[in-house]
């Protein structure tokens, strides 16, 4: 009879120690990639953060993975038999388990060349851009902005004219019951030096974003919805009737993404703007980027940007450019 007792004694010290143990040195975790591709392995808390994850990895050995790639992370759970439990905790995605953030962007610089009305020559202009992304709970807050200093050359008296332009966009998203669609804000704010009218040009939109299922590689989404455009400034302004107004409007914009390769991604981006002035006033503004990535552990990038924007609330109406772009992703 003692003899049980003792067991049960030991079996009740040990059992909880073991237990603990497992918790604390045995974290066996699952993290599936943005690419659809699933890691298995121990996680190192000590290495560890809310930025990057640490495993250790039974063929691959210690693995260090960024937020931005993890689509889902979770521990495994094992039951007192050592089989391991189909039940997982702490899931990245689900805003009702945890409430995780991640800060993603990227800043870039190179030169390009315009081609506006035809009283403008060809010119190589210096290129400034970057964006960033926040993403906490069910919000996704998004920052860009797009500078560029160039020098027009006027085809008959042959003179320099050396302007500005700015492109300020910001986005927040709230995620609703259905995870497909989120109610969505922007502002974005054109400024550009050499227009003779519109040289500032706001739209603020409300509305909602509608994402589209897609594969892992591949990224789709619409936003639509009632905004307000606001528009003045420039030396003939005064004298241009739908210059100096705030107009109702409306917009919508298409956002899609996909990854070619291991190292090429293409992105396109458009937005069909109405604004109800004197008459109906349209505004599309279109661009194409195609991005190469040497490797996914390096930050650095390079890529061709394609723009067509065309406004008919300022002057000039309408501006193609071209961008090559050298970056980094962050």
């Amino acid at each position: 009879m003692n003899l049980v007792i003792k067991k049960i004694i030991l079996f009740l010290i040990f059992i909880p120690l073991k237990v603990f143990a497992t918790d604390d040195l045995d974290k066996k975790v699952t993290i599936k990639l943005t690419n659809g591709d699933v890691l298995n392995g121990t996680l190192i808390d000590d290495k560890s953060s809310t930025d990057t994850k640490v495993i250790d990895h039974p063929q691959l050995g210690e693995l260090t993975i960024g937020a931005s790639k993890i689509k889902s992370f979770s521990y495994d759970v094992e039951t007192s038999l050592g089989d391991k439990s189909e039940d997982k905790i702490t899931e990245i995605n689900d805003d009702s388990k945890v409430s995780t953030s991640i800060l993603i962007g990227s800043i870039n610089f190179g030169f390009n060349g315009d081609v506006t009305e035809n009283s403008y020559y060809k010119s190589i202009d210096f290129h400034l851009s970057g964006d960033l992304t926040y993403e906490k709970g069910s919000y996704t807050n998004a920052l860009s902005f797009d500078w560029e200093n160039k020098e027009d050359k006027y085809n008959k008296a042959g003179n320099l004219s050396d302007s500005n332009s700015l492109e300020i966009d910001i986005a927040r998203d709230r995620k609703i019951q259905n995870r497909n669609l989120t109610y969505h804000f922007s502002n974005k704010y054109d400024y550009d030096s050499d227009a003779d009218y519109g040289m500032y040009n706001t739209v603020t939109t409300l509305g909602f974003t509608k994402f589209f299922s897609t594969k892992d590689d591949t990224f789709f989404s619409i936003s639509f919805g009632p905004a307000i455009n606001f528009v003045y400034g420039g030396d003939d302004c005064n004298i241009v009737v739908d210059c100096g107004a705030t107009y109702f409007a409306r917009s919508i914009s298409a956002s899609f993404s996909k990854k070619l390769t291991n190292k090429l991604e293409l992105e396109l981006e458009n937005q069909f703007t109405t604004s109800y002035a004197s008459k109906p006033k349209y505004g599309h503004e279109f661009t194409s980027t195609l991005t190469f990535r040497p490797s996914d552990s390096s930050g650095f990038n390079t890529s061709f940007e394609y723009e067509n924007d065309y406004q008919e609330l300022s002057h000039p109406e309408i501006e193609h450019s071209y961008t090559l772009k050298v970056g980094y992703d962050f």
